[in-house]
């Protein structure tokens, strides 16, 4: 599972052992977490790496997702606190450290990056399986055009309590002990993208790329006219007057 945030970001809801727990229960064996930079100091980041180390049942590696200018920037595997001003200071030195730099939930931002901020990544998440972003079913084929030809792509839960909680994952093809050994799988590209019925790799067949590029330009449509009923409901229950009790 990639994409993970712990109560150590101010909006997760799971404790790293609760988190590690929910990962087993699905049968991972393993969590790349990257709770928010914004939510850390470096002390706070230290605190982190102790707590994935102390949990059982689930290998926890330490990491954290950085904004840039608003666009959020994964630090997968890396076990040490860089605070750069500019964003490509800070992931040379998270690839120095044994980490990978990835740039999250692209369909957030309509799959347009600045070019600094795309320059500076490793990776795409060109499958965010969070409803607001692509879902469980299957990778986004604009992002894949996010790669280029140096970048490969990941998928992520980007999970913040259990409702978050899918399939989708990084497969690999042998167990690791490591955050190291999980990190120089996905260098080499040693891994496929899964959900129990689809696996995918660094590219998308035609047909299907065909097939999917409509499919989520469907549920895009569909999401976001229920995000805005969502939106007008809570409004609306703010609006209602309060009853008074003769």
């Amino acid at each position: 599972m990639a994409h993970a945030h712990t109560i150590f970001s101010e909006d997760g809801e799971l404790t790293p052992q609760e988190l590690a727990d929910l990962a087993r229960a699905h049968g991972f064996a393993a969590v790349f977490v990257s709770d928010h930079y914004e939510s850390l100091t470096a002390e706070r980041f230290a605190d982190l790496r102790r707590a994935c180390a102390e949990v059982t049942g689930c290998l926890l590696a330490p990491g954290y997702e950085r904004s840039w200018d608003r666009y959020h920037v994964l630090a997968l595997g890396v076990d040490r606190w860089f605070d750069d001003a500019d964003v490509e200071t800070w992931a040379r030195r998270v690839r120095a450290a044994g980490g990978i730099t990835v740039l999250a939930h692209p369909s957030r931002y309509g799959h347009r990056v600045p070019d600094g901020v795309l320059a500076a990544c490793d990776a795409v998440e060109v499958w965010n399986s969070k409803f607001g972003y692509d879902g469980a079913v299957a990778p986004n084929p604009a992002a894949y055009r996010l790669l280029g030809t140096d970048r490969y792509p990941v998928c992520g839960q980007d999970l913040h309590g259990r409702r978050h909680a899918s399939s989708v994952a990084l497969h690999l093809p042998r167990s690791c002990a490591t955050a190291r050994e999980i990190v120089d799988c996905v260098k080499r590209g040693d891994y496929v993208m899964a959900n129990g019925v689809w696996q995918f790799n660094k590219r998308l067949p035609a047909t299907l790329g065909l097939l999917f590029a409509l499919f989520h330009r469907v549920r895009r449509i569909a999401v976001d006219s229920a995000i805005h009923i969502r939106r007008l409901a809570r409004t609306g229950r703010r609006r209602q007057p309060r009853r008074r009790d003769a």
